[in-house]
């Protein structure tokens, strides 16, 4: 029974549908043929040894019917890719925070522009939790199908592997890039009542009170602390951290003076000094921004080259087929060039970033290398 079985499978293999199914795989393919005609062999000289014989080289024909059959469905993901099928369902984009968030607000904008392109449906589903590690351990274990994706920051990609000792994934071969979405530029704001009208003023403020001014940010070891942590480090400021649990919690506590000075979004720092809730001090952006152009830079207030941003980019799980990842990447290009799309950016403060997945990368993982010691020198740490 299992040899005639076995000539089955040998007969489909050497088939033309088979090479035409699984193109570009012609040496996995060939192996196969290999391991099923060696087995089918030996159980050939098998029948004519004893019956004890036969029983100990029948596990040799079954262990290789089981890893042709396993090795055929390992390469059906690429095959359908490499036929066009793809997309053939909803493709899901996670985000690793609550909604209304800029992660969020990024996918939800690109997501019917990248649906389009894809010609399918592109849905968002909000995973937060856990600085994002929630999101992320979910998007590394989806099925590498380029059905399930996430729009991760570099929070993920560049603080949580120094910041989280015991992570259940690791960022650099649980992911496949897919493309840059967007940078997003911070602001620092103060409260108004703070005797500080620019970073410079502030600086001098923080010196003259060591230990008294205070700042605001979203947890401990994100991107709101750590920038102040830096700003700290090069500029031998003595400041208090008070840590919440994200911006909702932190902005009515500024506003009223409790704390005085903290990161905020473009978009939220907009809408914060347009009713003179809170002034800002300085922006991130190594040039001045066209939304606010009489705040100076951080980089031009006595921190040269400090660029205080966050980006975000669309992450696959490691081993989507490369045909799958192209598409997505390009339907992401379109997203993020469509018209629409680029007023929405200009009018929130949003970048596109130039370089594609190349300077996305590399920009990661030198942020990565910086973060490491501003968390180190800290002393921070959190657990997943």
């Amino acid at each position: 029974m299992a040899s005639s079985f076995a000539h089955h499978i040998l007969r489909l293999l050497n088939s033309s549908i088979i090479d035409i199914y699984f193109f570009g795989h012609y040496a996995a393919i060939a192996a196969i043929r290999c391991v099923v005609l060696h087995a089918i062999r030996q159980h050939q000289i098998g029948v004519t040894k004893s019956s004890e014989e036969t029983m100990n080289l029948r596990p040799s024909l079954t262990h290789a019917l089981r890893l042709a059959g396993a090795c055929c469905l390992t390469l059906t993901a690429s095959a359908f890719a490499a036929s066009g099928a793809w997309p053939t369902n909803i493709v899901k984009i996670i985000v690793p925070y609550p909604p209304g968030t800029s992660g969020d607000l990024i996918a939800r904008r690109l997501s019917p522009a990248m649906g389009q392109a894809l010609g399918t449906t592109v849905i968002v589903e909000n995973r937060g939790g856990a600085s994002g590690n929630i999101g992320m351990a979910a998007t590394a274990n989806a099925a590498s199908d380029g059905y399930t994706v996430i729009m991760g920051s570099d929070i993920q990609f560049s603080v949580a592997p120094s910041l989280y000792p015991k992570l259940s994934y690791d960022v650099e071969t649980s992911f496949e890039p897919v493309g840059p979405a967007a940078r997003l530029e911070l602001a620092l704001m103060a409260y108004p009542g703070v005797p500080a009208n620019n970073l410079r003023e502030l600086v001098k403020l923080v010196k003259d009170k060591p230990g008294q001014i205070s700042f605001a940010s979203t947890g401990i070891g994100s991107t709101h602390q750590l920038f102040m942590e830096q700003l700290k480090m090069q500029g031998g400021l003595d400041m208090m951290h008070v840590p919440y649990t994200g911006t909702g919690p932190a902005t009515p506590n500024l506003v009223a003076g409790e704390v005085q000075v903290m990161f905020f979004g473009i978009p939220q720092a907009l809408a914060l000094s347009a009713n003179a809730r809170l002034k800002p001090l300085a922006v991130g952006s190594l040039q001045r921004l066209p939304l606010m152009p009489d705040v100076p830079t951080i980089a031009e207030s006595g921190f040269p080259g400090f660029e205080a941003s966050n980006i975000w980019a669309v992450w696959a799980p490691a081993k989507t087929p490369p045909e799958v990842v192209h598409k997505l990447r390009d339907a992401l290009e379109k997203a993020v060039n469509d018209p629409d799309v680029r007023k929405w950016y200009a009018s929130t403060g949003l970048t596109p970033i130039d370089g594609g997945v190349e300077a996305m990368t590399t920009r990661i993982r030198a942020d990565r290398k910086k973060w490491a010691e501003v968390i180190r020198a800290n002393k921070l740490q959190a657990t997943e």
